[in-house]
């Protein structure tokens, strides 16, 4: 199982390292208005987009998300809270106790890379924390027939 976690891991930092920055603005997604205080890959920036759109003019507090929204992002509802899993890349300033503040989870971590599971809840809080250079989140895979 550990052997498994680290060639995933491996390859998410691998597809990281890979990812072309563009500058072309027709390949960027629309900004959010939601502050980050670290990099975000497209994939999460698009996310973020599509739930600032779904969430406008509502509470984030007991938030559904459309079930559009749910399958192309993989959002999961763990224990009632609709979750969204990724990774981190953090730095010297990290500290776990910030995102255990927030109820986001923490997994599997490999060097400067950290899994982790948040709640749509506290998505904006933890754009805000130091100590992460960068996030992504998990994207949908389906099996090949």
């Amino acid at each position: 199982m550990k052997y498994i976690t680290i060639v995933i891991l491996s390859v998410a930092i691998i597809a990281c390292s890979a990812t072309k920055k563009s500058s072309s603005k027709k390949d960027e997604p629309k900004q959010s208005s939601v502050e980050n205080k670290f990099d975000l890959s497209m994939y999460t920036k698009s996310f973020l987009v599509a739930l600032e759109k779904e969430r406008a003019g509502k509470s984030t507090e007991n938030f559904v998300p459309s079930e559009k929204l749910i399958n192309k992002y993989s959002i999961k509802k763990v224990n009632g809270t609709y979750t969204i899993s990724g990774f981190i890349k953090i730095n010297d300033s990290y500290q776990e106790k910030e995102l255990t503040q927030l109820n986001i989870k923490t997994g599997s971590a490999v060097s400067n890379i950290v899994t982790v599971i948040i709640t749509l809840e506290s998505i904006d809080s933890f754009l805000l924390i130091n100590g992460i250079n960068y996030f992504e989140i998990g994207e949908k895979v389906e099996p090949k027939n």
